[in-house]
């Protein structure tokens, strides 16, 4: 982050609720192992060891489906501030789907077709597609509260201003805000990359929002790199 004394309000608004998403992806996660350990309390014998063969039998698939839901549920209540869980199974639904887990159907399904295969690594890839999922749905969502106005102080924080036109929209400017987020700074040879990569894969496929002082750079860098070679 920027070492200016005083960021933009705007900005500042952006990490924080970088973090604030941040923070909440993050104990997701976490809630996600939870809930499988907690079910793992039906699936062991008698020397207390894990035995997922009991998954093939729909009676302990049913109790382990209930501890994971038990924990998925008490911890979106307590994550958003309800007062107890709702009642009705499609408002407990709702809630999960805000929340940003499965719904009982779902884990029902996918317990139901994999049985004893139902394991830690199959519970972890589908936990990660849905934090993926999330963490796309829920990062759009840091710079929805800025303005075609802030594009000036954006640059400037990222120390691009020079190098970028202030006709570059706000999508790519709250874009390089990202960047400069994740990295630190962004380097001539940053905006070389981004304005080489089709926008289709996050980039910009032009130099159309580059300044004349910007081109140069770039330029200058590949000569650099053609003299090196």
């Amino acid at each position: 982050m920027s070492k200016e004394k005083k960021v933009p309000k705007a900005i500042k608004e952006f990490y924080d609720r970088h973090d604030k998403l941040q923070k909440l992806l993050d104990n997701t996660e976490i809630v996600h192992s939870e809930a499988f350990h907690k079910g793992l309390s039906v699936l062991r014998d008698e020397k207390g060891e894990v035995d997922y063969k009991l998954l093939d039998d729909t009676k302990n698939q049913d109790k382990f489906l209930d501890k994971l839901m038990d924990h998925y549920i008490s911890s979106a209540v307590k994550s958003m501030g309800l007062k107890s869980k709702p009642k009705d199974a499609l408002e407990q639904d709702i809630m999960l789907r805000r929340y940003g887990t499965f719904t009982r159907g779902e884990l029902k399904g996918i317990i139901r077709g994999a049985k004893s295969g139902y394991k830690l690594k199959q519970h972890e890839g589908i936990r990660d597609e849905l934090i993926k999922k999330q963490t796309s749905e829920l990062m759009s969502l840091r710079g929805q509260h800025m303005e075609e106005s802030d594009i000036g102080d954006i640059l400037k924080h990222v120390k691009v201003g020079d190098y970028v036109s202030k006709d570059v929209g706000l999508q790519r400017a709250t874009g390089l805000l990202e960047d400069y987020r994740a990295k630190g700074e962004i380097s001539v040879g940053d905006l070389a990359g981004i304005v080489n990569t089709d926008p289709k894969k996050g980039g910009w496929g032009s130099d159309l929002y580059l300044t004349d002082k910007g081109k140069k750079a770039i330029k200058d860098l590949r000569d650099q790199y053609k003299k090196a070679a």
